[in-house]
């Protein structure tokens, strides 16, 4: 009987415990009443019949045997169905107990109604204020989904739908003051990263200028010229590549940390595409690789065009890294309902099975190195991050020995 810890359902029961037993009491009055109906029509028949012989002048000794006889003969049956009075005489044609059964009837129906009413009012009035606070507490968690906590779910109560509902507020507080924690550690994380990358800034400068300084003075009299070329070769290199590193941090912080806002507008996939693999053109033709197009010129694509742009390029950068001279480089993109999608492909060496499960985590470069340049594992991870901060997907496909595709899913 826990159940009955919330007042609610024990206001309830007892209201409905109280109704069951007046309709008892109803039904117990009314089996009274028929039997005192029924006593009554016997009664005066008795009443008439007994007069009738009187009147007749039949003798009161015989009246009374007949009343006490408990024998029931043919002639009697017979005499009473040529009157017809018979088992199958409609109650229709006894007045007496017509009017009896018909009182019982509207009673019985009296009771029914009291007893339906009374029921319905009961769960109308139940379920509606269960209702009432189902919809109070589906709008508030729709709330706390939106990050609002200020109103609190009811706790007050007892019972299992107040202890649940309790339960569900102190998860609400719970997630709250973790949120709250998240989201100081995002901009704790966000304002290191960009002191970090501010105070690297200015030495990296003064480093590329100093490197600069050191090529320009660089004459044919110079001592070991050819080693101080190497060296400030190599150097630039270097500075390079932390500039890029730099740059690769800083975005993927901000796709982390939630700062960033893709601003989409409407654009056609051609242009997005050729302004993002522009510049890596002169790359392709220096390293003697061929970037190859195919695509509708009227497919649109609701994206925000730098980030977007910044994403295809490092897939097409990874498609350079790991192609070897003479190799293709196929970038194509095709319209679908609701969506777009667009490939890049190589036929390049393709990835290790061992490595395809690793290659969107940061940092993470494979194993094979073959000698080419690569980058600093944060161009495939961050290409990931853009598709799915706009709604998107990022997938790919890989035979080893053949080439790997990229499919980069975007909604239209």
């Amino acid at each position: 009987m826990g159940f009955l810890v919330d007042q609610e359902q024990k206001r309830y029961f007892y209201h409905m415990a109280v109704l069951l037993f007046l309709a008892f009491t109803f039904a117990i009055t009314i089996w009274a009443g028929n039997g005192r109906r029924v006593k009554d029509v016997i009664l005066n028949h008795d009443k008439r019949v007994v007069s009738s012989l009187i009147g007749q002048e039949v003798d009161e000794a015989v009246i009374a045997k007949a009343f006490v006889e408990e024998e029931i003969t043919k002639e009697g049956t017979a005499l009473l169905d040529r009157m017809g009075i018979h088992e199958e005489t409609e109650l229709l044609f006894m007045p007496d107990l017509w009017d009896a059964q018909r009182a019982t009837g509207l009673w019985l129906a009296v009771l029914f109604l009291f007893l339906w009413g009374g029921l319905l009012f009961l769960a109308v009035s139940f379920f509606s204020e269960r209702e009432r606070i189902y919809e109070r507490a589906i709008r508030l968690v729709d709330r706390f989904m939106e990050g609002d906590f200020e109103e609190h779910l009811p706790r007050v109560g007892e019972g299992g739908l107040y202890r649940l509902l309790g339960k569900v507020d102190g998860l609400a507080n719970a997630l709250f003051a973790g949120n709250e924690e998240a989201v100081k550690a995002k901009e704790f994380l966000k304002d290191t990263i960009s002191d970090i990358s501010h105070q690297l800034k200015t030495p990296l400068s003064a480093l590329i200028m100093y490197n600069e300084i050191i090529e320009s003075e660089v004459g044919a009299d110079t001592e070991d010229k050819e080693a101080v070329l190497a060296f400030t070769e190599k150097t630039s290199a270097a500075l390079t590549r932390i500039e890029e590193l730099i740059q690769a941090l800083l975005k993927v912080t901000r796709l982390d940390a939630g700062t960033v806002i893709f601003e989409k507008q409407r654009w056609l996939l051609k242009d997005v595409v050729l302004r993002a693999v522009s510049e890596l053109q002169v790359r392709a033709a220096e390293e003697r690789k061929e970037i190859l197009f195919a695509g509708g010129d009227g497919v649109p694509v609701n994206c925000d065009l730098q980030w977007t742009g910044e994403a295809v390029g490092n897939l097409v950068k990874n498609a350079l890294d790991y192609t070897e001279a003479g190799g293709k480089v196929l970038v194509s993109w095709e319209h679908f309902p609701g969506m777009v999608r667009i490939s890049v492909k190589d036929n390049g060496e393709g990835i290790d099975e061992k490595d395809i499960y690793h290659i969107f985590k940061r940092f993470y470069r494979v194993s094979k190195e073959c000698g080419r340049k690569q980058g600093v594992g944060l161009g495939l991870p961050l290409a990931k991050s853009i598709a799915e901060g706009q709604g998107g997907t990022l997938s790919v496909r890989s035979v080893l020995g053949e080439g790997t595709t990229f499919t980069l899913m975007l909604p239209d």
